[in-house]
Formats: C-alpha cells, sequence, structure tokens
C-alpha cells in the first residue's frame, strides 16, 4: 500500500512538472527598441507582446565580455517556432500580438544570448 502511494506521487508530480508551461519563465520584452539576455547552457526565450502594429525586426547575439562576438556565426533564432536566417527575423507586428523568440547558441558556450525587437 505505502509503496502505491510513493509510486502514485510521483506520477502525479512528473505529471505537474511536465504541464507546467515553459513560457511562464520566458523574459518580456514590450517595447520595440528594446533587449534582453540571457544565458547560453540552454534555448533563451523571450516573448515580445507588440504595443503596435509596426514593420520589425528581430535579432539574435552573443555577448562576451559586454561585447558582441562577430568573429562566430550568429545564434540561431526562430519566432514562434519556425526558424529565420542568419540571427534575424523581420515581420509585420499587430498591437496586443503576443510573439515568441527562441535562440540557441552555435558557437562556443561563453557569454550571453541576447534578443532584440526594432525597427527595420
Amino acid at each position: 500500500m505505502l509503496h502505491h502511494l510513493r509510486v502514485r506521487a510521483q506520477v502525479i508530480g512528473l505529471a505537474a512538472g511536465l504541464s507546467a508551461s515553459p513560457l511562464s519563465s520566458a523574459e518580456m520584452i514590450e517595447a520595440i527598441g528594446a533587449e534582453r539576455c540571457g544565458g547560453l547552457q540552454k534555448p533563451y526565450a523571450v516573448e515580445f507582446l507588440a504595443p503596435e502594429d509596426a514593420d520589425v525586426q528581430a535579432s539574435a547575439k552573443r555577448m562576451v565580455n559586454e561585447s558582441e562576438d562577430i568573429d562566430s556565426a550568429p545564434p540561431a533564432l526562430s519566432l514562434d517556432g519556425n526558424l529565420c536566417s542568419d540571427g534575424r527575423c523581420a515581420f509585420r507586428a499587430r498591437k496586443g500580438q503576443l510573439y515568441k523568440l527562441a535562440s540557441k547558441s552555435t558557437g562556443p558556450q561563453s557569454g550571453r544570448l541576447c534578443i532584440s525587437v526594432t525597427r527595420p
């Protein structure tokens, strides 16, 4: 009986962990021209809440010692799960729409990943 309760508790804990939304921990960008940075150990994600209708460009870069790493290939960047080319995604943002941007470094694992949303 005790073994059954332990197994059931482990299953419930596992299910709760898998159902937790990874977006709840994502940082938010709410302004065009803003940038957020995070670690390189895992894919870094931010959510962009468009403050207005606008043509924008999201970019990813790797920072080492507070300077952009221009010697390595740009980090991979995706917009709502679709891979963009050369670490940049140009798109038309709609006011109030939430967009998920995710980046993963393909180069050395030192420094930080940064994602920004700017006007082209």
